[in-house]
């Protein structure tokens, strides 16, 4: 399966660069001419909404049931002390458990237990 991303400003280049050598559709905020960096939470869920986009995350403000009403779903990284290779591994794991898109959760967290 090959998704389309938005790697938000706290992620790391690298995981992106992996995902998108996978053939995955990836794009970070900090180079989208709409967002860039400081955009806001709600920008970044609407765009993410608007391009039918996974945000993936180490900001909790993403998983809040409140805010995140306009968005096509997160990958969340709850521990930031990964490696980019560490992280891509996860999403790869997780990716395998889900045979489509539509299986996906609206918030997966990605934790220590896909590695």
């Amino acid at each position: 399966m090959r998704l389309r991303f938005l790697f938000d400003e706290d992620t790391k280049n690298a995981t992106a660069r992996y995902l998108s050598k996978e053939g995955h559709d990836v794009e970070r905020v900090v180079e989208v001419s709409e967002l860039g960096p400081g955009s806001s939470d709600r920008e970044v869920m609407s765009y993410a909404h608007s391009s039918n986009r996974i945000i993936v995350t180490h900001d909790d403000d993403y998983v809040d049931p409140d805010l995140r009403t306009d968005h096509s779903g997160v990958f969340y990284f709850p521990n930031q002390r990964r490696s980019a290779f560490e992280e891509f591994t996860i999403i790869v794991s997780a990716l395998d458990s889900y045979p489509e898109r539509e299986s996906l959760p609206v918030v997966l967290y990605l934790t220590d237990e896909w590695l």
